[in-house]
């Protein structure tokens, strides 16, 4: 369950949003709605938040002053803070603090809304469960037989949990393109050797001739999807 708190002053905004949006995540529980930034910091301090929705025009404080106070509060996690705002200067300015955050208008469809919080939430989980989640893919990977002492292994691992984390299937249909790119450029190593060195460690495996890659990643994630 993901705890959630709104900080708006507009009730009836929150009434719209929740209505015809975040109620619709059964993941979500809003726990605590406040309308000043007083009230926000308050809630913070004292319970485990797992998720913000923020407004930045609040009549006390704006919404920065809200984030700056969570850094030095006695927090177990950071929570996720997601912007409800048009204001870009301010958006700028949050941006140099280097947070997890994202940013909705209160003008974009509900359905744009929906799938925003969507991802969202899926990010919440992979963070949550980052040290568990990758635990299970070296197991399974394991059980399939990949030897670690291939570089190809760590990178095939590497490519799973980037899929996962992005929440994006399509990304499968082409690997060279869509995540060897991304693995290559923070390992500093070229495209080709990612994709050979995935493809040495696969065709390593005990019986392992007819397997690809692609059909690796889609068996694991699979895995991953039904378990969390």
């Amino acid at each position: 369950m993901i705890k959630a708190l709104i900080v708006d002053d507009n009730l009836q905004y929150i009434k719209n949003i929740l209505n015809t949006t975040i109620n619709k995540f059964s993941e979500i529980h809003i726990e605590y709605i406040a309308t000043t930034a007083k009230e926000a910091i308050n809630v913070i301090s004292n319970n485990q938040i797992d998720l913000i929705f923020l407004d930045l025009n609040l009549p006390d404080e704006n919404g920065i002053y809200i984030i700056d106070k969570i850094k030095y509060l006695n927090t177990i996690k950071n929570p996720y803070i997601v912007i409800i705002s048009e204001d870009r200067k301010l958006i700028e300015i949050i941006n140099e603090r280097q947070i997890s955050f994202d940013v909705i208008s209160k003008f974009e469809s509900n359905n744009i809304i929906y799938n925003r919080i969507k991802k969202i939430i899926h990010e919440i989980k992979f963070s949550t469960n980052e040290k568990e989640i990758k635990e299970f893919v070296v197991s399974e990977m394991s059980n399939m037989g990949y030897n670690w002492k291939y570089k190809g292994t760590l990178y095939m691992l590497e490519t799973i949990l980037y899929i996962y984390q992005n929440n994006n299937m399509d990304l499968l249909d082409n690997l060279e393109k869509n995540v060897y790119k991304y693995i290559s450029y923070r390992n500093g190593k070229k495209i080709n050797s990612i994709k050979t060195n995935i493809i040495k460690a696969t065709s390593a495996i005990k019986n392992g001739d007819n397997l690809t890659p692609k059909f690796v990643v889609s068996n694991i994630l699979t895995r991953i999807i039904s378990n969390y």
